[in-house]
């Protein structure tokens, strides 16, 4: 996992012909699925991406991110307690991305690729008991997690950045023969291009 975080760090300081810096940060819905039961979650993101032309219209995208997360739903065995969850998280794309400009003003295209999200937090406000639990403490439930996934965007006048992703979970974070805990994601944001 820190030779993901490495290349991505690394990736972001190459310099290449074109090389453009992004802030943004959009709304996130993110799916634990429980074997056959799902709970979402809703929150937001924030962070900062990086554009390194790799030949015309194609890109490589790596970027930082702070995840928020929370829901009201009752998780019911999986090791947790029943009640308000809250999570944050550290996610690191790194796409590919292709595209084109179809006026001076409006280009569109599409990415995909890995994500490395690290959980830095994640607690459970226990709703019968009024206990708080840190999730992570539970040895089975784990931080990390590899998403693959991709999405569509549009650039406007060259400075704003508009896309809409999805992210599958590839890792089991549960370690446990009972239950398996995938985690998806729906994103869609705004950036700034400087």
């Amino acid at each position: 996992m820190k030779k993901v975080f490495a290349i991505a760090a690394a990736l972001m300081l190459i310099g290449t012909t074109a090389f453009a810096q992004s802030i943004g940060a959009g709304y996130a819905q993110s799916t634990h699925k429980f074997g056959k039961t799902s709970v979402a979650a809703n929150g937001f993101y924030v962070g900062v991406g990086y554009t390194a032309e790799i030949m015309p219209g194609l890109n490589l995208n790596p970027g930082l991110y702070y995840e928020f997360l929370t829901d009201d739903e009752n998780f019911s065995g999986v090791g947790l307690l029943q009640g308000k969850t809250t999570e944050h998280y550290v996610n690191v794309p790194l796409h590919i991305s292709y595209g084109m400009d179809f006026a001076p003003t409006f280009g569109m295209f599409i990415y995909g690729g890995p994500t490395a999200s690290v959980g830095i937090a994640s607690t459970t406000n226990g709703a019968v008991l009024n206990t708080n639990q840190n999730n992570y403490e539970d040895d089975d439930y784990s931080r990390f997690d590899i998403m693959l996934g991709g999405g569509v965007g549009v650039n406007l006048m060259k400075k704003i950045r508009i896309t809409v992703g999805y992210d599958f979970g590839m890792l089991d974070r549960y370690k446990d023969d009972d239950y398996t805990i995938k985690r998806n994601r729906l994103t869609a944001g705004v950036a700034y291009i400087f």
